[in-house]
C-alpha cells in the first residue's frame, strides 16, 4: 500500500536522525488542500526526545526524500506530505484486475457463517441483510490472503422444528389449533402447500421423520433458490441434527465436563458460564429429557470447527435476536481453544418501506416479503448495494421507492452509471480509432483527484478485513463515482488532439479496470450500458 511506502520513509528518517528504531508512524490522508498524506508522529516522539513536536516535525519534513515527495511541511507539530504528479501516474499504472490484494491473512483459515436461518419457512428480507454482509465480508477477507469458507449452519431440530410439524398438521386438519399453542404456529401459503403435498406422510410418519422431511423440503424449495437469487454461495452446509446423531455433541460435553464447566442439576446438564466470566452464571445445555438446547450443539459446532476442521477464526453474522447466547458459546469454545478467535457481527433490525410506510413482516403469521420477491422488484444488485449502506449494528430502512429509481437518487445506479459512462467514452473513442496509450506523464487536477481516491482502495480492504465494516465499500463507491462524473463533465476527451486524447483515455481505461475489481469485491455484476450513458 502507498501508506506503507510513506510510513517506511518517515520511519527511516526517524531512525537515521534520532536513532529510534522499530517505530510505525501513523499515516493518514488529510483533506487534499493540506496535502496527500499526514503524520502526527512528532507528538509521540516529543516526550522521548524532550523537544517540542513542531521542532521534531520540521526536522523530519526537511529530511524526507524528494524522489516521490514534492513537498513536506511541518505545521503545528503535524507533517503534511504532497507527492509529485508523476508519482500518482505511477500508481495509476499499478491498477490491475486484482488491485487491492494483500497478504494480511497469511493463509489463515477463516469460516464466515451467515444467514443460517432455521428451515421453518422461506428466506425473508430480514435474512437478506446478514446474507449480503456475510458474503461481502468473505469476499474482502479473500482479497487479503485468508482461506475463506462460507458456511450455513441451521437448527433442524428442537422446539421450532416441532412447532413447524405441528403447524403443518394443523393446516392439514390432522390436529386442531386448540391442541397446540396458537401463538407459536407458523402460517402462510407455504405451510398450506406443505400440508397438501405431504398429507399422507403427516398421517403415517413419526414427528422426527416429518421434521426431516419438511425441513429438507423447505431448504430445497425456498431457502436454496433464495440464496441463489441473492448471488450468494456457500462452501459448507452444517446442521444441528448431524452434530447430535454422529456423537460430536456428546464428545464436546465430555470435554467441557473434563474442564469442570458442566454440572448436573434436576436431571439436566448446565454450563457453568460463571466460571467463564459470562454475566449469566448458568445455562441449560441438555434438558432433563435428554434433548440438547440451542447452546449445546452450537458449542459442538465450533468444537468441530476449530478442532478437526482446523479453522483459525470464525466470524458469525447474527441477527440481534440471536446474540443473547453468543457470549456463552464464545466463552465455552475459547475455554477449549484459547488460541483461536470467535467473533460476531450483529445485524440490527431491517425495515422495508414503501410509500413512506413500513411493510410488516412476520414469518409465523404468514406476513412476510421473501428475498426472491424483493429481488424480483428491485434486482439483486440494487438489493445488495442498498442493504450494505448502513453499519450492521445500526437499524436500517430499505426504501423500495428509491431502490426502483432509474436515476441518481438510486445509489447503485449512480455508481454503475459512472462505469457505463467510462465504457461509452471508450466505445466512442474506438469508433474514431483512438486507442488508450500508457505514456501518460501528467494528470489533470480532476484526474489526480480520481487517481488519489482509487489508491485508497487497498487500505480500505485491509481496514474492513480488520473491523468487518463492509458498509464503507458503498460510500467509497459513491464518492469515487462523483469524482468520475466530475471528470466526465469537465471536457470531452475524444475531442482533444489524437495524441492527447489517447493518453487521457488511459485514465478512463484504468477506471474501468478498477471498477470491475470494485464490483467483484462487492459481489455485483457490472453493467456496461445504461440509459443515457453516452
Amino acid at each position: 500500500m502507498i501508506t506503507d511506502k510513506i510510513r517506511t520513509a518517515v520511519a527511516k528518517v526517524i531512525a537515521d536522525r534520532f536513532k529510534i528504531g522499530d517505530i510505525q508512524p501513523d499515516i493518514s490522508r488529510p483533506e487534499p488542500k493540506f496535502g496527500d498524506f499526514a503524520t502526527n508522529v512528532a507528538f509521540g516522539l516529543s516526550r522521548q526526545l524532550k523537544r517540542p513536536p513542531q521542532e521534531i516535525a520540521s526536522e523530519i519534513a526537511a529530511a524526507l526524500p524528494d524522489d516521490d515527495i514534492s513537498e513536506a511541511t511541518a505545521t503545528g507539530g503535524s507533517i503534511n506530505i504532497t507527492m509529485h504528479n508523476a508519482f500518482w501516474v505511477s500508481q495509476l499504472h499499478a491498477i490491475k484486475p486484482d488491485y487491492g490484494s494483500g497478504t494480511l491473512g497469511k493463509g489463515q483459515k477463516v469460516e464466515v457463517e451467515f444467514i443460517s436461518a432455521n428451515p421453518t419457512g422461506p428466506t425473508t428480507i430480514g435474512n437478506a441483510r446478514g446474507g449480503y454482509i456475510g458474503d461481502t465480508l468473505a469476499n474482502v477477507l479473500a482479497t487479503q490472503g485468508y482461506a475463506v469458507t462460507r458456511e450455513y449452519y441451521f437448527n433442524n431440530a428442537g422446539t421450532q422444528i416441532s412447532k413447524l410439524v405441528e403447524s403443518v398438521k394443523v393446516s392439514a386438519g390432522l390436529i386442531t389449533s386448540d391442541d397446540v399453542l396458537k401463538d407459536v404456529q407458523y402460517k402462510g401459503d407455504y405451510i398450506e402447500e406443505l400440508a397438501k403435498e405431504f398429507k399422507a406422510d403427516l398421517a403415517t410418519k413419526s414427528d422426527d421423520q416429518l421434521a426431516q422431511l419438511l425441513t429438507q423440503a423447505i431448504l430445497e424449495r425456498w431457502i436454496e433458490p433464495a440464496i441463489a437469487a441473492m448471488g450468494v454461495h456457500f462452501d459448507s452446509w452444517t446442521n444441528e441434527r448431524d452434530l447430535v446423531s454422529d456423537g460430536r455433541f456428546a464428545a464436546t460435553i465430555r470435554k467441557l465436563k473434563a474442564k469442570g464447566l458442566v454440572f448436573e442439576r434436576e436431571g439436566a446438564s448446565w454450563l457453568d458460564t460463571g466460571k467463564l466470566g459470562v454475566k449469566r452464571d448458568e445455562r441449560v445445555i441438555v434438558k432433563s429429557n435428554g434433548d440438547p438446547t440451542y447452546l449445546g450443539p452450537d458449542i459442538a459446532f465450533h468444537d468441530d470447527l476449530f478442532g478437526p476442521r482446523g479453522f483459525d477464526l470464525s466470524i458469525k453474522v447474527l441477527g440481534a435476536d440471536h446474540i443473547d447466547q453468543f457470549p456463552s458459546v464464545k466463552a465455552a469454545v475459547l475455554a477449549l481453544y484459547p488460541d483461536k478467535r470467535l467473533e460476531a457481527v450483529v445485524c440490527q433490525w431491517f425495515r422495508l418501506m414503501r410509500d413512506g410506510r413500513e411493510v410488516k413482516i412476520s414469518k409465523r403469521l404468514g406476513q412476510f416479503v421473501t428475498v426472491e420477491e424483493l429481488i424480483q422488484e428491485v434486482g439483486a444488485s440494487v438489493a445488495r448495494f442498498m442493504t450494505l449502506m448502513r453499519t450492521a449494528d445500526t437499524g436500517m430502512d430499505f426504501d423500495l421507492d428509491v431502490a426502483k429509481e432509474q436515476s441518481q437518487k438510486n445509489p447503485l445506479y449512480y455508481v454503475m452509471y459512472s462505469y457505463a459512462r467510462a465504457h461509452s467514452i471508450l466505445e466512442q473513442a474506438s469508433a474514431r480509432n483512438l486507442v488508450p496509450i500508457s505514456t501518460l506523464s501528467q494528470v489533470s487536477d480532476q484526474e489526480l483527484a480520481l487517481v488519489r481516491y482509487m489508491t485508497r482502495f487497498p487500505e480500505l480492504l485491509q481496514e474492513i478485513a480488520g473491523d468487518y465494516g463492509v458498509h464503507r465499500l458503498t460510500f467509497y463507491g459513491i464518492e469515487l463515482a462523483k469524482l468520475f462524473h466530475d471528470l466526465y463533465e469537465s471536457e470531452r476527451i475524444i475531442d482533444l488532439n489524437k495524441g492527447e486524447a489517447c493518453r487521457r483515455l488511459y485514465v478512463i481505461a484504468q477506471y474501468v479496470v478498477f471498477m470491475k475489481r470494485y464490483f467483484e469485491v462487492l459481489g455485483i455484476t457490472p453493467v456496461e450500458r445504461m440509459d443515457h450513458d453516452a
